[in-house]
């Protein structure tokens, strides 16, 4: 039995990382056909719905109204900023991998 696996070693080895393969590209693969999302297609009946639900999406959010007496609420204006001004750091050379010395890091 050790003489049959020292033998066939490399052909088991690959046929293990084909099985492997295969099965993690089945496990991740979203089962599509391979039609890319992008592809344009002519306009049917199922994109006319999709426009039809984009519109009522878009006329739905025209609606919402936003309260803006929050940033008049003391608590909001009790709040500290805490943010740092950023320094600007020196830049570089133009050409890091550029031998030293030469007009590239000027």
């Amino acid at each position: 039995m050790i003489d049959v696996l020292k033998k066939y070693k490399n052909i088991l080895l690959v046929t293990g990382i084909l099985i492997i393969a295969f099965i993690g590209y089945s496990l991740f693969s979203d089962g599509s056909d391979g039609v890319s999302v992008l592809v344009s297609s002519p306009t049917s009946g199922s994109q006319t719905r999709g426009n039809n639900e984009l519109l009522l999406l878009l006329v739905s959010l025209e609606s919402i109204s936003l309260d803006d007496s929050l940033f008049n609420d003391p608590a909001f204006k009790s709040l500290i900023d805490f943010g740092q001004a950023l320094i600007p750091e020196p830049v570089g050379r133009l050409n890091p991998f550029a031998p030293v010395g030469s007009e590239s890091d000027l």
